[in-house]
């Protein structure tokens, strides 16, 4: 994006931290974080989407992160999760990759993408949770999104793992190996 505003993008499979580590570098940042849509999704209309909400879903987070780009006074937008992510569950539930090459594009919008590990214990907290088995296959579908698609098009990912403040003392060390400001 060429909007000045700087943006970090969260990734992972379900259940692997994202939303925590949005909120703790949030406040450390004095960043705005986007909630996930797709979460907001599930939450009205209680139930999971069907395949062909899935773009409208990925475009809405897209929206929303450039809606708080426009109005967020420290110039720092988090999104919680990315857009990929759309993409990454159109492939983990409908065998539907045709949102990969789209969530890409998006994707050379951030500044720094975090890559959730899948190495906290699996919580159940809703309609939206399907299973640690489940984590497993989306943390392989963006291990090969990572290694492919992501790696060809020149976008860097920075692995977060470990506990909470492993996780945020990663994220900020890829944070300045960018060259942005030192978290305070």
């Amino acid at each position: 994006m060429t909007d000045g505003v700087r943006r970090i993008g969260l990734i992972g499979g379900e259940c692997s931290g994202k939303s925590t580590l949005a909120q703790d570098l949030g406040r450390v940042l004095d960043a705005c974080v986007v909630p996930e849509r797709l979460r907001a999704f599930v939450d009205e209309a209680g139930r999971n989407p069907v395949e062909s909400e899935q773009r409208g879903i990925m475009l809405d987070q897209q929206a929303a992160e450039d809606a708080a780009a426009l109005t967020c006074p420290s110039g720092i937008v988090i999104a919680d999760s990315a857009p990929l992510m759309i993409a990454v569950y159109s492939v983990a539930y409908f065998d539907d990759d045709s949102l990969i090459g789209p969530a890409v594009e998006l994707a050379r919008g951030y500044d720094l993408m975090l890559w959730c590990d899948i190495d906290l214990p699996w919580v159940a907290d809703g309609i939206q949770r399907d299973g640690p088995e489940v984590r497993e296959r989306e943390h392989g579908i963006i291990a090969s999104i990572v290694r492919h698609d992501l790696a060809d098009a020149g976008i860097a990912v920075e692995l977060v793992s470990g506990q909470r403040p492993d996780r945020a003392e990663a994220a900020g060390r890829a944070w300045q190996l960018l060259g942005l400001r030192e978290p305070t």
